[in-house]
This record gives structure tokens, sequence and C-alpha cells, in this order.
């Protein structure tokens, strides 16, 4: 075996450790959800792009949850630092790894890897042996605090425990399968017995009436077999019941969980019977002795959005969509208000495991009233900016009239510069508003019906007045009746167009054009700018979002365009997205249906 730290990595108890590690029958076997799961809860906890729940063989390391390593199940132990950690019954930490004399000559560390950060808690077996460990692994250098030691030690003792309740759960099922055996033995001696009464009843109608009571000895010998055999069938049920509560078991994942300050539930998909952990009862105001039922934390949830939650578990659980919500809830105890967000999704029946929809719950109640407070100041200096814009708008017209009058032509061409800049300054509040109405879904439309080309054509001629730092191509468009807000239209593809503007290089070529797609009309810009992540696209239709990168650093803007053009394109019963390989270039799109339908 190659060993690349310059250092003996074989414990004295290496050959006791190996039989400890493979009495789990767990090497080399198939991802599991629990392992994958808490291996996805360490990237989010520690804010690195890996973890993995590694078990250290003779020869190699095995991953049994794998995180942000591509499809890798296994490394030699001579690279694995791994094969370090389960030499140290504490974590094993490396926040500079290319100072570490031992490390020199690792090939994960000075090679294409870049490895610049490595912590690892043992697994530990409850006879002491450690045979792997949870680790979690950064190409960025960064600091290792002593909460986050105890944190990743308490979540390797989670990986422990659920490593025992799998080998458990196995010797359960070995069992259980042990007692069918049994069963149907007995069920087999059961058919033959019962065979053979059959002849000799057949024997017996042919002998003396002394015989009669000998058979029905015999009749009621077989109604007490039936009830063994029913009594056997009821046992089988119970064993796999007890199974089912077994796999459902997570009071130590709870643990790790509550780590991360979140509340834990689980709602079986055909009762609705609720379990739920200690904070998630703190978050609803219940004390953790009682019993949280689903229909009583649904009457914490505030009315207004009680209907919407309860919509989205059934969703959930009906057509096995993920459970993602953000909601109020009022306290129990307490009446306070509190923001949370919830997360879920549906675990299918297996093997006597019962269906459930499981999930975490979030305080997001700061986040929220930092939102209030940041709305509530845009739209008071809103409505404030609003009537001197106004006003000014008049005076600058009322100006160029009379400067127009006396043929002030330079005069004329500056207040036109100024009159241009007001309207900028009111498009800019009125998006501000907007924005406000769009979060209570109160935008106004004014809907008539109108063909795209027209519209299309009138932004090419506004293009070609005021965009002269790119090349702005619009394709020929066919005949394209829709019955929409024409105005808030085209303030959705004059936004789309200066986008592409702010984040192309000058010179560069934007494409735009409309085609019919089905029963809908399709409006496409596209763009040769610097790209959007796959990151960035989740949260690009979002309030407030802005694309934080080096191009963007003196780029201005408020994060509301794409949000109120979102809005505008749902009010319309459409759909808006982005195609972008994340480098150079993006698609951004729209469609509206064609027919006219209620709004």
């Amino acid at each position: 075996m190659e060993n690349t730290f310059g250092i003996n990595i074989i414990p004295e108890n290496d050959e006791q450790r190996i039989n400890a590690l493979r009495r789990y029958q767990i090497l080399e076997t198939p991802s599991e959800e629990s392992f994958d799961d808490i291996a996805r809860l360490a990237t989010e906890i520690f804010g690195v792009p890996i973890s993995l729940i590694s078990l250290v063989d003779r020869d190699e390391v095995y991953f049994k949850a794998n995180v942000g390593m591509d499809k890798a199940k296994r490394t030699s132990r001579g690279v694995s630092l791994c094969s370090l950690a389960v030499l140290n019954p504490e974590t094993t930490v490396f926040t500079d790894p290319l100072n570490e004399p031992c490390l020199l000559t690792n090939p994960n560390v000075i090679g294409d890897f870049g490895l610049k950060f490595y912590a690892g808690a043992p697994i530990t077996t409850h006879d002491g042996f450690r045979i792997g460990t949870l680790c979690i692994i950064d190409q960025v250098q960064r600091s290792f605090d002593e909460r986050e030691d105890k944190i990743l030690k308490r979540m390797a003792k989670v990986v422990m425990a659920e490593i025992e309740m799998r080998l458990s759960a196995i010797q359960e099922v070995k069992k259980q399968l042990e007692v069918n055996e049994e069963v149907e033995a007995m069920n087999e001696e059961l058919n033959a017995s019962n065979e053979e009464l059959v002849r000799s009843k057949r024997e017996i109608e042919l002998l003396n009436q002394e015989l009669t009571d000998i058979n029905t000895t015999i009749l009621e010998t077989n109604e007490e077999l039936s009830l063994a055999n029913a009594a056997f069938k009821t046992s089988q049920e119970e064993l796999i019941l007890a199974n089912a509560k077994l796999a459902d078991s997570e009071e130590l994942k709870d643990l790790a969980i509550e780590q991360a300050q979140l509340g834990l539930w689980y709602i079986d998909a055909n009762t609705r019977d609720m379990i739920s952990s200690p904070r998630l009862k703190d978050f609803f105001g219940y004390p953790h002795s009682a019993n949280l039922t689903f229909e009583a934390a649904m009457e914490q949830v505030r009315e207004d959005y009680r209907e919407k939650v309860s919509e989205e578990v059934e969703n959930a659980i009906r057509n096995h969509k993920p459970y993602n919500i953000e909601y109020p809830i009022i306290s129990f105890s307490d009446k306070r208000l509190r923001w949370v967000k919830a997360m879920g999704r549906l675990n299918h029946e297996d093997k006597g495991r019962k269906s459930y929809l499981s999930g975490t719950v979030m305080d997001i109640t700061e986040q929220k009233e930092d939102e209030q407070r940041k709305n509530d100041f845009i739209s008071m200096v809103s409505h404030e900016l609003k009537t001197p814009l106004t006003s000014m708008a008049g005076y600058v017209q009322l100006l160029e009239r009379m400067l127009t009058a006396s043929n002030n032509v330079a005069g004329v061409k500056i207040l036109q510069r100024a009159a241009n800049q007001t309207r900028k300054m009111n498009q800019m509040v009125d998006g501000f508003l907007n924005s406000k109405r769009a979060e209570t879904g109160k935008i106004p439309l004014d809907l008539s019906s109108f063909d795209m080309a027209d519209l299309l054509r009138e932004a090419e001629m506004e293009s070609m007045a005021t965009i002269s730092s790119h090349h702005v191509i619009f394709a020929p468009v066919e005949p394209t009746q829709v019955h929409a807000d024409r105005e808030k239209l085209g303030q959705v593809i004059s936004n789309l167009l200066t986008n592409a503007v702010k984040y192309s290089p000058a010179g560069s070529t934007i494409n735009v054009a409309c085609i019919q797609e089905g029963l809908f009309a399709k409006v496409t810009v596209k763009d040769e700018g610097m790209g959007v992540t796959p990151f960035d696209q989740e949260k690009l239709f979002s309030r407030f979002h802005r694309i934080e990168r080096k191009e963007t650093e003196n780029i201005k803007g408020f994060g509301i365009g794409l949000y109120l053009c979102a809005e505008i394109i749902r009010r319309h019963h459409g759909e808006i997205g982005v195609e972008s390989g994340g480098v150079k270039g993006s698609v951004f799109h729209f469609t509206l249906p064609l027919r006219q339908i209620e709004l």
C-alpha cells in the first residue's frame, strides 16, 4: 500500500479495528439517504463545498456519503487524510496543509485538487474503535473554532448511532426472516396434518360409531391449529411495525439539527400524525412535554396563510413535490409573531416503513423584519418624492415652452435633457411603488388587445434613439395578437434591453425576437454579456437580488427591475426565465398566452 504521509498510518490495533468495522456490514454498500442527509447538513452548517462520511478499511477508504466529490466511492488509504484522522481520538484539523510536513507529498494537497482545509472527527464504536470519519473539506483556507469542533464531533456521533441502528435493523430483518421461515415450516406441517386428517376422516366414516368422539377431538385440534396460525400472522405484523418504527427513529439526528437552530418534524402521509422536535415546539409556543399535533400547529399559523400552508403540505404528499414555504406563526404561549421557513420532502413507503413527510423549520423573523423596514422606508421615500417630481416636470415643461417661443435652441435642449432625467426619476419612483404593489399582488393591469409586432417595432425605434453603444438587432415579427397591458409589457421589454446593455461589453450584439409557440407568444433577448451562474439564476427574479461579482462592482441598481418583470408576467399568466452557461452570454425570455383568459 502506497503511503504519501511519511509517517506510520497503521495503528497497533488495526486488525481489531478492521474487524470492528466489518461487523457492521456497511463496506461497499449503496448510498443511503440518512447518511447523505448528514453529509449535506454538514456542508450547510459549516459552509463548505465538500463533506464525506468515510470508512477506513485495510487498504482503501470507502465513502458511505459523498457531497461535493463527484461520484467517488473509494480512494487509497495511503493518500486519504481520513487515514490520519482515525489515529487520533480528537478532531484532526489542517487549516494550512502546505505547511504540514506529513502532507508535503500528498497528491490531494499539492495536486490539481488543491486541498486547503480539512477537519475530520473520528467515528468511534461503542467499544472504542475508530472506524472512519465525518470530515469537511474546502479548497480555500478557513478557520475552525471550538464551537465548530463540538458540532462536528456530535455529528460524528450521530453517524455512529445511524450505523448502529442500521446494523440493528439488519439483525431485526434477519430475525424476521427466520420467524417467517419457521412459520412457513409450521404451515407446511399444518397442511400435511390437514391432508392426513382428511384421509383419516374418510376412514372414520367407515368405522364404528364408537370412533365419533375421536373425530370430534381431531376437529377441535384443527381449530386450535388455525388459531395458532392466526397468532403467528399477528406476530409477523407486529415485527413489521416494530421494524418500521425503528427506521423512522431520528432522535439522534435531531441533535445535530438542533445545533443548527432548526426545528424538525415528521408527518404520517396517511394519518397526518405529527412528531416534532423540542425546538419546533419552542417556535410554536408549546412546552417540550406537550404533544404538538398537526392540527394544533396549523392553528398557530396566521389565519391569512393557513390555507396556503395546508395546500402546500397536501401537494407535497399527493404529488411528491418538495415542500418549501415561508409563513408567519403566532406563538401559543406568548402570542409572539414569528416568521419561519419550512422545507421538506416525502419519504416513500419502503419495506414496511410507512410513507411520511419530513423536514425542517428555520426562524427567519429577523430577516423578514429587515425586509419590512426596507419596504416601509422605500415606500415612504417614494411617496414623498412623487409630489416634488411631478411639480418639477411641470416647471420644466413650462420653461421648455417659453424658451421654444423665444427660439432659444440651446436652452430647449438643456430643458429636454432635464425633462428626460425627471422622467427617469419618475420611472424609478414608480418602480419602487410597483415593487410594493407586487408584494401584495396589487399591480394594476390595463388590459387591451394589440399586436406584439407593433410593440416590438416601438421598442426598436426607441432603442435606435437611445442605445448607441451596442448593436441591437430586432428579428421580423409575424402578427401576434395578445390581450394584455401594453404599457407594462413595454416596461418589461425595456428593462430586459437595459439589463442586456448594462451587463454586456460595448460594441457587442443584442438580439431581440418574438415567435409563437403553441398558444403562447415568446419574446427573447439574447446578449453576449458575462453570463448568469446557476446560483444567481435561482434568485435572479427575487426582490433586491443583485449579482455580486467583480464585473458588477460599478453597475448601479436596486435589484427590483427583474422582480417587477417577473410579477408583471406572472399577473399575465405567463412565464419568465433565463438560459445561460454562467460564463458568457444569456438569453432572457418570457411568454404570454395568445388567447384571452380571466386575470
